[in-house]
């Protein structure tokens, strides 16, 4: 016959999910964070291509389309960029 749980095993089961949530939060803020900043690191190196290939995005109007729509993705103004 199987024994149901004391008050001391609820205790600890409750403590251990708490533990468990506590940690999940803390790595999906860790994983947050760390996602801002390359997206941060993302997009000034786009200003910087757009600021370098100005005259290329503006000459070839297939690689025009691709990167203004990589841009709308990413949330970068192209145009904002001069």
């Amino acid at each position: 016959m199987k024994r149901r749980p004391g008050i001391g095993g609820l205790q600890t089961t409750a403590a251990t999910r708490w533990l468990y949530k506590l940690v999940g939060e803390n790595v999906a803020k860790v994983k947050t964070d760390l996602l801002k900043e390359q997206l941060a690191t993302f997009r000034s190196h786009l200003e910087d291509f757009t600021r370098k290939h100005k005259n290329d995005i503006r000459k070839n109007p297939t690689f025009r389309v691709q990167f203004h729509e990589m841009c709308a993705k990413v949330g970068v103004d192209p145009l904002a960029s001069n």
